[in-house]
């Protein structure tokens, strides 16, 4: 479908921070052409009725790991933009020219991490460039940067918290990639679990935190992550894929669009092994929330497609954690829109504004009180084309995403039997 100048009428506005007086969004080459009233509307536009609507900006997915045909999934959730956080430079390639059409979100990848030899996520990627030490930096980056890569990832966790101990980059090294990183015009997004390990990359420069710790942080440690400056990716819908509540499948405005094969792979992962020591996801939480009241730039990311976790649907899941955690629905709306675009550099979105991209969700309610509306979608706009929201459940997209999935399962479950002993 080609874009068409288009006039939607009748809708409350979130612009990407609050709610504005604005009624009607005029989307013409891709862009939004004005913001206004219903007398924005011209002859031969393209008429949409959103009363009882509320126009959204394209949402941000600020923490996934891409799928072939992920892109095209997280549409289908009205997520228009997602930023990958380590995926091999084959599939990259793929989500990228997928994203070039109407039907799939925008992404930007880190390409593979900067992770020590053996370090995480080896058990699912391996084998890819590893970083051994500062001298191995400017060349890391420059790899990256010739792969396409739009930020940079690097991974720092020995295992502490987690199931089993692992290679972890040190801070020296971290703090070299960071440099060579910013040199190169790149954000720098750090895997951190703890809140040692968050205050320990502090120093280094980093300016994203891609996970809120999963323990518990005081609050001299809240305030040395204001008094720094970075952001914090929330990553909350992790929870999703652990014991508790039925996460997605309880989700009844999502489960048509996930379609029966994602529901029967959610289901298999609620059977999963699991390990004897889990992550407190209250602890995260509470940290999400103390965070937020300090001024720390929240993001909302999901770490699709992790256990309990679905491109795009996760990201609705994730708005309702934050608003669990503390913030308000118009600051969850800000965390993925407004701010993860400011972030990353991402000028030309995440806000309904005149020249901006003309990426919009429209839902049916008012998100900025009750945030489960976005959960009910009712039209998606990318670069002002309406997308197709149906064609993702049983096509060929779907079908390479859930084998590729398969087949990183499958290896980690090789790599845990080898590593604990234990039949899965």
């Amino acid at each position: 479908m080609s874009a068409v100048t288009t006039t939607i009428t009748g809708a409350r506005v979130f612009d990407g921070e609050r709610l504005t007086h604005h009624t009607a969004v005029r989307l013409a080459d891709g862009r939004v052409d004005a913001v206004g009233d219903d007398t924005l509307r011209r002859p031969g536009d393209e008429h949409v009725d959103a009363r009882g609507g509320t126009l959204v900006p394209g949402l941000i997915d600020a923490h996934v790991h891409l799928l072939p045909g992920a892109p095209r999934q997280a549409l289908t959730f009205g997520v228009t933009t997602v930023l990958d956080m380590f995926s091999k430079p084959g599939t990259v390639r793929d989500a990228i020219a997928q994203a070039a059409g109407p039907d799939a979100a925008d992404v930007r990848s880190s390409s593979i991490g900067a992770t020590a030899p053996g370090g995480h996520p080896s058990m699912m990627y391996a084998p890819f460039p590893y970083v051994s030490g500062p001298r191995d930096a400017e060349r890391f980056v420059a790899d990256r940067v010739a792969e396409g890569a739009a930020h940079l990832k690097v991974l720092y966790d020995d295992g502490t918290g987690g199931p089993m101990p692992m290679p972890s980059l040190d801070v020296p090294t971290i703090a070299a990639l960071t440099g060579a990183a910013h040199r190169a015009g790149l954000v720098v997004a750090a895997h951190v679990s703890t809140a040692r390990g968050a205050l320990d990359l502090l120093p280094t420069g980093v300016d994203v935190l891609a996970h809120v710790p999963f323990d518990a942080l005081d609050g001299s440690q809240v305030a040395a992550v204001a008094a720094a400056g970075v952001a914090v990716i929330s990553t909350l819908s992790v929870a999703d894929g652990f014991p508790g509540d039925r996460g997605l499948l309880d989700e009844p405005a999502l489960v048509p669009r996930l379609g029966p094969a994602w529901c029967a792979v959610l289901e298999r992962q609620r059977q999963r092994w699991l390990p004897p020591q889990l992550p407190d996801f209250t602890a995260a939480r509470h940290n999400a929330r103390l965070l937020h009241e300090a001024g720390v730039p929240l993001l909302a990311g999901t770490d699709a497609p992790n256990p309990g976790t679905v491109h795009g649907a996760s990201l609705h899941r994730e708005l309702g954690h934050l608003v669990a955690a503390g913030l308000a629905p118009a600051a969850a709306l800000t965390a993925a829109t407004a701010r993860p675009a400011d972030v990353f550099g991402l000028a030309d979105r995440g806000r309904i504004r005149p020249g901006l991209r003309a990426d919009l969700v429209l839902v049916d309610g008012r998100p900025d009180e009750d945030i489960t509306a976005t959960r009910r979608l009712t039209a998606v706009w990318k670069r002002g084309t309406r997308a197709g929201l149906d064609g993702y459940v049983g096509s060929a997209d779907e079908e390479a995403g859930l084998a590729a999935l398969r087949a990183q399962t499958e290896k980690v479950i090789a790599a845990v039997r080898d590593r604990f002993g234990v039949k899965l």
